[in-house]
């Protein structure tokens, strides 16, 4: 059976579960978990099927609607950009001059000497072609930033909304799994961490901005994967859940990452003791193996969705991969909240204190 390119790519867009597209299947096959292929006597399921595609297919979705969205916003971009101009008299060409081109002002010599330094090996070895290179990027960078500017003003002005829907997956938050927030907060972020990895260090600053940003509205969930190549990760993990028992999981967190270059098992038992926990059962905790299995699950479940490396991210449930700026965590929350019909805090009123 053959399918339009569009088809395919709808279905791909819009299915939640990694499934694979069929024209109108029947709710008998469905409930069937029909059989998708086979060689001699034996069968590969849809349920197989997807166990085995799920992660690419995250990704793939990732990617599909990313470009959606970024098609989309650049075609809303210009038409505003062609009916402002016409508003005010001049062609968009001139608009766009008199909007961006004009505006640009030199480029500050100290950062034209440095940036010649750090990249001379790629320039031109003639200085005069080479600091030209270097001022032109400079200007099409302050280009885009004026440009990305008057994009955000024209979209503000026209009430702009994308209703595209964003590919989600879905969550288990077990019992005792460490978070902290408000249960019924409108955003859930889950943090897929190694205690070894020097980027899931590197975005905790975020994290605690975020939840200053956002006061109330996130409910942080905390979740370990450890990787192959950081040693005590997998132990530091585990360990971080025998705190959690202790009703000391944060402060261990913490511990663990202002000393995640030299920590280990004996380390972590001391400091333990230190943060008024029971040594004897942290220590028992810990040898015994008793949180393995499931740190196992939580690794297992950030593959499926296509989270392979450290720090990983579920914003309500859309993948977010690596240690991001901030700014990336505030505009996919920003649209959380505005889809929830929740206003979006300024920095002014997040600030500001409850009365």
């Amino acid at each position: 059976m053959k399918f339009g390119f569009w088809t395919i790519i709808t279905c791909v867009s819009l299915t939640v579960a990694a499934v694979a597209c069929a024209q109108e299947p029947s709710t008998e096959a469905i409930a069937q978990d029909p059989v998708v292929a086979k060689y001699g006597d034996q069968e590969i399921t849809q349920s197989e099927l997807e166990g085995l595609t799920g992660p690419s297919l995250v990704a793939l979705r990732q990617q599909i609607y990313k470009a959606q969205v970024a098609q989309l916003e650049a075609e809303i971009y210009a038409r505003l950009v062609r009916d402002a101009a016409a508003a005010e008299g001049v062609t968009e060409a001139e608009y766009r001059r008199m909007k961006i081109d004009e505006l640009v002002g030199e480029p500050d010599e100290g950062e034209i000497v440095k940036l010649m330094s750090q990249f001379r090996a790629r320039l031109p070895e003639d200085d005069v072609e080479a600091r030209k290179q270097i001022v032109m990027a400079l200007e099409q960078r302050d280009k885009q930033r004026l440009s990305a500017e008057l994009q955000k003003v024209l979209f503000a002005e026209a009430g702009v909304k994308i209703f595209l829907s964003p590919p989600r997956v879905e969550v288990a938050i077990a019992e005792g799994t460490p978070e902290r927030g408000a249960k019924d907060a409108p955003i859930v972020l889950v943090e897929y961490t190694d205690y070894q990895c020097p980027f899931c260090k590197r975005v905790q600053p975020t994290i605690t901005a975020l939840t200053e940003r956002y006061p109330g509205q996130i409910r942080h969930i905390f979740k370990n994967l450890p990787l192959p190549n950081h040693p005590q990760a997998q132990l530091a993990g585990e360990a971080s859940l025998c705190a959690q028992d202790q009703g000391k999981f944060w402060e261990f967190h913490d511990w663990l990452f202002a000393n995640q270059r030299t920590m280990n098992r004996e380390s972590m038992v001391a400091a333990a003791v230190e943060l008024g926990m029971d040594g004897e059962a942290f220590t028992t905790c810990v040898d015994e193996g008793t949180h393995t299995a499931r740190v196992r699950a939580d690794m297992t479940e950030a593959r499926s969705f296509g989270i392979t490396g450290t720090p990983g991210f579920l914003v309500n449930g859309r993948v977010v991969s690596g240690a991001q700026p901030i700014e990336e965590f505030e505009k996919i929350i920003d649209e959380e909240l505005s889809l929830r019909g929740i206003e979006v805090p300024t920095e002014e009123t997040a600030a500001a204190p409850a009365n």
